[in-house]
């Protein structure tokens, strides 16, 4: 017998639940989830903001602004009469409609004329600025948009300079314009889900997917978002009908899973007993997860419903229901139960063969 001294058991370590990385770190894990949450919301928001609201309100925009607009040419002026005095920005080289320089055509340039908003109104200054050379917009819309709005970047059409005067003179509030906008989206993608599901609709996508499909870096992005935008927006929705427990990845190593459905019979008939569809969820992320095939008598239906099984995967198995929990008293209870079931059932399998070979 040795008579080497037994080593004395390594202190246990203590207890880190005081420190003050603890606290940082609970700060931390209490804090993150919201703000990631207001992130991801706030982009996704912004995404929708910036390529389906603000190109809908252009669109409205720019409809209002072509129906409601005070633009005119060269034609429909007149020159201003010699008591109109000059503008800081284009000096004498404006034009007035026909009435006003008949009211004021006796003015005289010692009479110092002040040009209310009233008159603003029928004077006109040239949109010299881009595309419209020869459009001509009244002096009180041009004030109002380059020295009360100062968009940027600054409009350089006549019609662009409406599309900013609407927003402020048919919207008080731009909060309006893009309810309408979002409105208009929706009543346009209710009508045009009516058309692509009418038969001529039907063929009219299956010409643009065509075409599509045959460029050939277009094709692969397509297909690809269309798979997923169908397969998110599609009528049937996926539906686990029950949590389970696989051997996986290596025997003795249980995974949980949600079985979506049967298995395909071509592998049903390879094993020779049914089979089930089940998604391997993957930590911490449920939906990162793959999807596997196997046989009925392989998988464990577990006492859990959809709610904690996802809790059990996104906490990395931290998060476990009470009644799940294998503690020493729960576990030998379970294991009693269950030895006592079995014994049950082998006694009556036992009495129905006993039976079957009597006289």
């Amino acid at each position: 017998m040795s008579n080497a001294p037994v080593p004395a058991p390594a202190p246990a370590p203590s207890s880190s639940r005081g420190s003050a990385t603890y606290f940082f770190l609970r700060g931390v894990a209490i804090t993150l989830p919201p703000v990631l949450t207001l992130l991801i919301l706030l982009w996704a928001g912004n995404g929708f903001n910036t390529y389906v609201i603000q190109p809908v309100n252009s669109v409205v925009r720019f409809a209002l602004a072509s129906w409601k607009n005070d633009i005119r040419t060269r034609d429909q002026l007149v020159i201003p009469p010699a008591g109109f005095p000059s503008l800081p920005e284009w000096n004498r080289n404006y034009l007035v409609t026909e009435s006003l320089a008949d009211e004021y055509r006796d003015v005289r340039e010692s009479d110092k004329l002040v040009l209310t908003d009233e008159i603003k109104r029928s004077v006109y200054v040239p949109m010299a600025r881009g595309a419209d050379p020869g459009k001509f917009v009244p002096l009180i819309d041009y004030e109002l948009v380059f020295k009360d709005l100062r968009p940027v970047p600054p409009p350089t059409t006549a019609i662009g300079l409406y599309m900013e005067i609407v927003s402020v003179r048919d919207f008080r509030s731009q909060w309006l314009l893009s309810a309408l906008s979002l409105s208009l989206a929706i009543i346009a993608m209710y009508f045009l889900g009516r058309f692509v599901t009418a038969r001529i609709g039907t063929w009219f996508v299956r010409k643009i997917e065509g075409m599509l499909t045959r460029v050939p870096l277009v094709r692969n992005v397509y297909s690809t978002v269309k798979q997923v935008t169908d397969f998110v927006l599609s009528d049937r929705e996926v539906e686990f009908q029950r949590v389970v427990a696989l051997e996986y990845p290596r025997a003795g190593s249980w995974t949980l899973g949600f079985v979506t459905g049967e298995g395909m019979l071509d592998c049903a008939a390879q094993v020779g007993e049914p089979m089930v569809t089940v998604l391997v969820p993957t930590s911490p992320v449920p939906a990162g997860g793959f999807t596997v095939m196997v046989t009925r008598s392989s998988v464990i239906d577990l006492n859990l419903t959809i709610d904690q099984a996802v809790q059990f995967v996104v906490s990395c198995g931290v998060l476990i229901p009470p009644h799940q929990k294998a503690s020493a008293g729960p576990l030998e209870q379970e294991v009693q139960k269950r030895l006592s079931a079995s014994g049950l059932e082998a006694a009556g399998a036992a009495t129905r063969t006993n039976g079957n070979n009597g006289p």
